[in-house]
Formats: structure tokens, C-alpha cells, sequence
């Protein structure tokens, strides 16, 4: 990366999920500079982060954009999600600019409470209590920045997937996935932009948005970005939203969180090992439990 490509901070890996924004004077964007071993403890909160990482990979792709508030609404969980009092959806207002959002709806899937899967790789519950608390704090948020600091609010925007997935070099949880940031009408956001860009990002867990979430590692960068443009890049964790794996080629895979997005099927029924140790073979539950059709699992 050229030398002016800014890192923009984590911000706090403390533990509690429910912990609000601090005050605007004291945003993501402000917080520059972090070295990587700051966020060298890439813990996953039994699954938690890495898959609202992912999820604003979906977002940013099939979406254009970074609006949870706009795009995602919080809706009574017991038609969709039985036994969850309330579940974040994707608004029928929304615009899906490819796939029908099939992977931000997978993603939005796994807050089905029905999931039998090793709750220390992914808890289906914590995630759906911590994107339902996540829509409140990103609101607050962004309601505290309108108040008291306008000039730090993330500007309109569209994005669009340029590379990745990526090794920026930055010491991140995993590889960056590359996104041409521009205004509505197609010209490049000045840096000062890209950076309040990071400022619609709560929900995903940015900076000091609840305890943090280290997958993000937000960063405005010209690796793979077309000449005269400004790109942004953020760090999902490797498996939540491809198909990599965690184990040695000529061995069952084991998948991240016991689960691989894989559309197409064509990974059904192939070996697998669960995180426990066990061997298996990946499993749909789209029968079952059609909010999750996308992803395969091992059971």
C-alpha cells in the first residue's frame, strides 16, 4: 500500500455484547493508527465476529453499500425464527443489486435457534441477541454523530467489489476484501469521506461499538484499486463467507464454525470434520429450516 493508505482502528476487544457506543467525540474514524498487535487476539466470540464481519461483506456486494439502518429491520422472531422473541431481517424495501441478497439472507439465517452446532464455534442464539442489540446501538450512534458531530457522519455512498480476498499485509484476522467507494452519482469519496465512511459501521461491531469486533479491520487502501478511485477493505474471517477450510488437502476438512456458504450444493454430502474431532459429511437444512438455504453443515 502507498504510505498515505490509513488503518482505521478496531477499537475495544473488551467482552460485554451489550455495552453501547461511547459518544460521538470518541468515533471509529478518530481511532487511527492501532498496530496489528493491538488486534493480535482474534477471538471469535463463539462465532460471533467473524460471521457480522462477513455479513458486511455480503452487504457491501449484494447491497452497494453499508445502510444497516435502511436495509435491515428488527421484526417479531417467531414466524421466521421460532422460539427468538425478535430477529433482524433484510426490509423488502431493499435494493439487492445481485444475487437476490442470497448470502445476506444466509448469513441473517443463522439466527435460527434450531441449529445443533458446537455453540463454541457458533452460538445461533448469541448472534441473534447481538445483531437484534446492534441495530439499537448502531441507531443511537448514529443519532448521537447527527447531534453533536455531523461532520464525522458516514456520507451516501456505493460499493463495489474490486479484489479480493486479499493479504493487505496489515496483520489482520484474515484476508481484506477491496471495495471502490463512490458517491451516488459515480465520482470517488475524498479521503476525508472514506474515512467518516467507517462511521455507518456500528451494527457490524466497528471501533467502540460494542466489545469490538477485530475481524473488521477497516482501511482505506489503493491495493487493487482502479487508478483515480478511493477503495475501502474489510477482513472477514476466512470460510464464513467462501469455502476454505481449516485442515490439510487429502484430509476431511474442517470448516470455520462447522459451516461453509455454498449455494450451488455442491459440496452436499462430502466429508467433513466437525471442530469436535468427528467425522461427518456436510448436511443442508433447508428442509428443515428454510431461512438458512445457502449454507451446508457439519453435524
Amino acid at each position: 500500500m502507498r504510505k498515505y493508505s490509513r488503518l482505521i482502528a478496531v477499537g475495544s476487544l473488551g467482552l460485554s455484547l451489550l455495552a453501547g457506543c461511547v459518544s460521538a467525540t470518541d468515533d471509529g474514524a478518530e481511532a487511527v493508527g492501532f498496530s496489528s498487535a493491538e488486534v493480535s487476539a482474534c477471538y471469535t466470540n463463539s462465532g460471533l465476529n467473524p460471521t457480522k464481519a462477513a455479513l458486511a461483506v455480503a452487504m457491501a456486494d449484494e447491497l452497494g453499500r453499508w445502510d444497516p439502518a435502511h436495509d435491515l429491520q428488527v421484526v417479531a422472531g417467531g414466524y421466521l425464527f421460532p422460539g427468538m422473541y425478535q430477529a433482524v431481517v433484510l426490509r423488502s424495501s431493499a435494493v439487492c443489486l445481485k444475487n437476490n441478497c442470497a448470502n445476506t439472507k444466509a448469513i441473517l439465517g443463522q439466527q435460527e435457534g434450531r441449529l445443533v452446532i458446537d455453540q463454541a464455534a457458533f452460538n445461533p442464539s448469541m448472534f441473534n441477541s447481538e445483531v437484534v442489540a446492534s441495530m439499537n446501538r448502531d441507531a443511537g450512534f448514529l443519532a448521537d454523530l447527527a447531534r453533536n458531530n455531523r461532520s464525522k457522519l458516514p456520507p451516501a455512498h456505493k460499493l463495489t467489489k474490486v479484489g479480493g480476498p486479499v493479504d493487505l499485509g496489515v496483520g489482520a484476522c484474515g484476508p481484506h476484501y477491496v471495495f471502490q467507494a463512490d458517491r451516488p452519482d459515480g465520482t470517488p469519496l475524498t479521503a476525508t469521506e472514506a474515512t467518516n465512511l467507517s462511521n455507518g459501521m456500528c451494527f457490524y461491531g466497528f471501533g467502540t461499538c460494542g466489545s469490538g469486533n477485530p475481524f473488521i479491520k477497516y482501511t482505506i487502501t489503493n491495493q487493487g484499486c482502479p487508478e483515480g478511485r478511493t477503495c475501502v477493505a474489510i477482513d472477514p474471517s476466512d470460510g464464513d463467507n467462501g469455502s476454505n477450510t481449516t485442515t490439510t488437502a487429502g484430509s476431511s476438512p474442517t470448516y470455520p464454525s462447522n459451516r461453509v456458504y455454498n449455494p450451488d450444493n455442491s459440496l452436499l454430502n462430502t466429508s467433513c470434520t466437525v471442530t469436535s474431532g468427528k467425522v461427518s459429511t456436510l448436511t443442508s437444512r433447508c428442509t428443515s429450516l428454510p431461512n438458512t438455504c445457502g449454507y451446508l453443515y457439519c453435524l
